[in-house]
């Protein structure tokens, strides 16, 4: 799965805040599976801008990581996603579901 800095960003925000030793031991691997690390901010120029609040970067020097996640990780957030469903969330953020949500039904598809 080919996952954009806005994808990596959006994902923590929307797994679950508690659940079990396991479900914590899964969210763990995820998220340092799909960490920002120092020389991609650097590369994008990823920084917070202090009028807006906002997290900023230049979408142009994006690129994709691609993403394996097991199928105990690819559950959980198909789960993470299937919680929110109700939620009032942005456009954006509601893509960025979208795409993880597809990506997981179609492992299921081909079986």
């Amino acid at each position: 799965m080919e996952l954009l800095i806005k994808d990596r960003l959006y994902i923590p925000a929307f797994l679950p805040k508690e659940g079990s030793f396991k479900d914590f031991n899964t969210k763990k691997s995820i998220l340092s599976k799909i960490e920002i690390t120092q020389d991609e901010r650097e590369a994008v120029g990823l920084k917070e801008n202090a009028e807006t609040k906002r997290i900023e970067w230049d979408v142009e020097k994006d690129t994709p990581l691609v993403v394996d996640f097991s199928a105990d990780e690819m559950q959980y957030l198909k789960t993470s996603c299937e919680k929110i469903s109700d939620q009032s969330l942005p456009d954006d953020m509601w893509q960025t579901v979208e795409k993880l949500y597809n990506a997981i039904q179609e492992p299921e598809k081909e079986s």
